[in-house]
C-alpha cells in the first residue's frame, strides 16, 4: 500500500476553514436568463481587497488566497508588508513555504531564488554571487496599502484604482478607530453577501441580542425603495424594521396569519428586553451623523447598503458596521468585519475596547452572525428563484455587480432582460390579511 504524506501549511497559511457543511455550489442554473450565472464565482478582481492584519506578518512568509489567487506576504526592506504572487517565476515553487533569510527578502524553498519587496531577483543561492539571473527576472508583485492595521491588496491588472473608492472611509478618518474580526464561511462569496439587507432579519435573528432590543417583528411586505450611488453602492432607503437613526417602523409587533390560525411572533415576552434597552436605543439615535461621502453612509438611512466589491454596511448610531465577503475559492469566502467607533478621549477609547472584548464581539460575531451562517451554509445557489418584493435590494445589487470594474458596460447591463424571478417579484400582489381583535 502506497502512503502519501501531506505537507502541513497551517502555520503559514491563513486560509484554514472548517470542512464545508453543505454540498458544493453548483454552476448550472435552472434558468438561462438568471443573472447569478454572470456573477464571477471568484469575485471581482479589479478591486482592492482586505488581505490580513499587519500583525500577522512577522519573520516568516504568510500565504493568503484571494479571488482564487495564491498570494504570499512578507516584510520589505522598510518593514512594510509586501505581496507577491505565490509562484516562483523559476519553476513554480511555492514562495509561502520559503524563508526570509535576509531582511526585506523572501527565498523560494526549491532553488533559493531570493526576491525583494518589488519582486526583483536579488540572488540565486545555488549559483553563487556570479548568477546571471538577478536583474533579468521579476516575480509578479501585487500593490499593497496598510491602513489602521489592515493590509489591503490590489487584485487587478494595470494601474490600481484609487483605494478610497474600494475601502471604507473609516480607514482614512483619523477620528475613528476600527475593530477587525475575520471568519471563514464555506459558501460562495455572493451567497454570503446577499445575506445582508433583506427580510430574513426579523425571523432568523429574532432571538439575537440585537433584535431583542427592537420592538418589531416584521419587514415591510412591499420591500424598500432602492437607490444606486456613484455607481459603486446600492442603498435601501428604508427597511421596515428596526432603525437606529429614524426610529422604529410603525407596525404591530404581532400579526395574525389566517392560513395558520395564529399570531407571529407567538409570544410578546421579547418586548421586556425592548423596554429594558430603551435608553441604549435612544443613545444610538442621538449620535451625530458620520462625516463621510454619501456612498459610504447610505447605511444610515435604515435598510443598509451594499458597496462594491462586496460589502454590507449599516449604521448602528454608536458604531458603523461592515461585513465584507472576500472570495477565496468558489465555495469558500472570508468574512471580514469592521466595527468603526469615534472615541471622544482616552477614557472612551478604553471603554470601547473593554465593551467590545466583553460584549460587542460576542453579540455581533458569535450570537448574530452565527445565526446567518447556519441559514446560508446549506443554501443552494443554482435553483430557480421566486423572488419576493422584499428581495428588491438583492436584485439591484446583482445588476450593480454586472456594471463593476472589469465587467460589462452600464448600457449592456441595463439591456439584460428582466428575469423570471424579477417578474415574479414585481407581479406578486400583497393583500393585508384581516387581523381579528384579541
Amino acid at each position: 500500500m502506497v502512503q502519501t504524506k501531506e505537507i502541513s501549511t497551517a502555520p503559514r497559511v491563513l486560509d484554514q476553514a472548517p470542512a464545508p457543511t453543505a454540498p458544493p455550489t453548483q454552476t448550472t442554473f435552472a434558468s438561462p436568463s438568471d443573472m447569478r450565472q454572470l456573477i464571477p464565482p471568484l469575485g471581482l478582481k479589479q478591486y482592492w481587497y482586505p488581505a490580513l492584519e499587519d500583525r500577522a506578518v512577522k519573520n516568516k512568509p504568510v500565504g493568503v488566497k484571494i479571488c482564487g489567487v495564491d498570494l504570499v506576504f512578507f516584510r520589505d526592506k522598510k518593514g512594510e508588508v509586501s505581496c507577491l504572487w505565490n509562484v516562483c517565476p523559476h519553476r513554480g515553487g511555492s514562495l509561502m513555504h520559503g524563508d526570509c533569510h535576509f531582511p526585506g527578502t523572501i527565498s523560494c524553498p526549491y532553488h533559493g531564488w531570493t526576491f525583494d519587496g518589488e519582486g526583483n531577483v536579488l540572488a540565486v543561492f545555488p549559483e553563487g554571487p556570479e548568477s546571471k539571473i538577478p536583474g533579468r527576472v521579476v516575480a509578479r508583485k501585487y500593490p499593497t496599502r496598510t491602513l489602521k492595521g489592515m493590509v489591503f491588496v490590489w487584485m487587478g491588472d494595470g494601474e490600481p484604482a484609487p483605494i478610497e473608492e474600494d475601502v471604507p472611509p473609516e480607514f482614512f478618518d483619523a477620528t475613528t478607530r476600527v475593530f477587525i474580526h475575520t471568519e471563514y464561511w464555506p459558501v460562495h462569496w455572493n451567497v454570503a453577501l446577499e445575506n445582508g439587507g433583506d427580510a430574513h432579519v426579523p425571523y432568523v435573528h429574532r432571538n439575537s441580542m440585537a433584535m431583542l432590543m427592537q420592538p418589531v417583528g416584521f419587514a415591510s411586505a412591499l420591500g424598500s425603495k432602492q437607490t444606486i450611488i456613484s455607481g459603486r453602492a446600492v442603498a435601501a432607503l428604508s427597511a421596515g424594521y428596526g432603525d437606529a437613526r429614524q426610529g422604529q417602523a410603525k407596525q404591530p409587533y404581532q400579526r395574525y396569519f389566517p392560513a395558520l390560525g395564529g399570531y407571529w411572533p407567538k409570544h410578546r415576552w421579547r418586548l421586556l428586553w425592548t423596554w429594558g434597552t430603551a435608553l441604549a436605543r435612544k443613545r444610538a439615535a442621538n449620535q451625530p451623523p458620520w462625516d463621510w461621502p454619501e456612498e459610504w453612509t447610505a447605511g444610515s438611512t435604515g435598510g443598509g447598503e451594499h458597496h462594491l466589491p462586496g460589502m454590507y454596511r449599516r449604521d448602528y448610531g454608536t458604531h458603523f458596521y461592515t461585513r465584507q465577503s472576500v472570495p477565496v475559492t468558489e465555495n469558500l469566502s472570508r468574512q471580514i468585519y469592521y466595527r468603526a467607533l469615534r472615541p471622544a478621549n482616552w477614557l472612551s477609547r478604553a471603554w470601547q475596547a473593554l465593551s467590545y472584548k466583553l460584549y460587542g464581539r460576542w453579540a455581533m460575531y458569535t450570537n448574530f452572525s452565527e445565526q446567518d451562517f447556519r441559514a446560508v451554509a446549506p443554501q443552494r445557489y443554482d435553483t430557480q428563484e421566486h423572488l419576493s418584493p422584499t428581495d428588491i435590494h438583492q436584485i439591484y445589487w446583482r445588476r450593480l455587480v454586472l456594471q463593476a470594474r472589469g465587467m460589462m458596460r452600464a448600457e449592456a447591463a441595463a439591456a439584460i432582460p428582466t428575469t423570471d424571478a424579477e417578474k415574479f417579484s414585481s407581479d406578486v400582489q400583497h393583500k393585508e390579511p384581516a387581523t381579528p381583535q384579541r
